[in-house]
């Protein structure tokens, strides 16, 4: 299994324009304090100065508590993660934990700042020892669009409340086989669709006289404007990985749970990964970027079944 942390970037930057405002201020403050001082000014002078320099001091007193209350979820997250060990298939808590355990949704648009969340409870448990569940998860996403369906749990313990840990298992299949006529394409390719175990696997047969460039791109029904390209007819096949190598918790606090630093967590720009039903869409080259075609594929935890039953 493999840990991650979720990485705040907004508390990062609030932290870092918390610092330059401070170093800003006490340059500004010895400058004037050093001008006074050379033109000899009055004691009103300096009086006026000192109660200008008190009342920055409670603003930015004011300020460095509530960054300092912004960033304990941040800490919390990290100190489970750290104290967290894997066993097996099984999470050992460092003590008993009272937690909520049910599926956690993020749907991220242009329209709308940051990330719609939504923890769907299923059940409360209270334990040190929780397996690993091997159940369907879904993350399809770029920095201005996104969709995420997790398990997840959502700690209750005070030492490390409001923690989240997300579940990504490696386990499951694609299945999908699929031949694209060139008569569908309206262009002199054969375009070869199957999978391969978590692979999406695909071959692009091109005749000499192949000019217009097709490009391929996956979506899911949850998010169809979040489109994500992987390959384009230049290249001869292609494998698309639909799973992680490894199975994968996410420690996070949850007020910074984002479909964007998940991204970020995860080291990157696009994503589609997952169980359920996706879209394969093929489209002309840019600017006309029209819709070719598009087929419905699955990728299935175990045999049978679907997303969402």
């Amino acid at each position: 299994m493999k840990k991650l942390v979720l990485e705040s970037y907004e508390i990062k930057f609030l932290a870092g324009l918390f610092i330059a405002f401070l170093i800003l201020f006490l340059l500004i403050i010895s400058v004037i304090l050093f001008t006074l001082i050379r033109s000899g000014a009055s004691r009103e002078a300096f009086l006026g100065v000192l109660a200008y320099l008190v009342f920055a001091v409670i603003v930015m007193s004011i300020l460095a508590f509530c960054l300092k209350r912004i960033r304990e979820g941040p800490k919390k997250a990290t100190l489970l993660a750290k104290q967290t060990i894997f066993e097996g298939n099984r999470l050992v808590f460092p003590i008993e934990l009272e937690f909520e355990y049910g599926r956690m949704e993020l749907l991220n648009s242009p329209e709308r700042m940051g990330s719609k969340k939504d923890f769907k409870v299923i059940e409360r448990k209270k334990t040190s020892i929780f397996e690993f569940p091997d159940e369907e998860f879904k993350f399809v996403a770029t920095y201005e669009n996104g969709f995420a369906s997790f398990p997840a749990i959502k700690i209750l313990t005070r030492t490390y409340e409001r923690t989240v840990l997300l579940f990504m298992t490696n386990k499951g299949k694609v299945t999908v086989k699929k031949l694209i006529a060139p008569s569908i394409l309206r262009s002199n390719m054969d375009v070869e669709i199957r999978g391969e175990e978590k692979e999406l696997v695909g071959r692009l047969y091109k005749l000499p006289n192949q000019r217009e460039k097709v490009e391929i791109f996956l979506s899911a029904p949850e998010s169809p404007e979040t489109s994500v390209k992987i390959v384009d007819s230049s290249a001869e096949e292609f494998r698309y990985s639909m799973l992680p190598n490894e199975r994968v918790v996410i420690f996070s606090p949850y007020g910074s749970l984002s479909v964007e630093n998940l991204l970020r967590t995860l080291n990157s720009s696009k994503i589609v990964l997952g169980h359920g039903e996706f879209l394969l869409r093929l489209k002309l080259l840019k600017p006309r970027r029209k819709e070719l075609a598009s087929y419905k594929f699955e990728v299935e935890l175990k045999e049978g079944e679907r997303w969402g039953v």
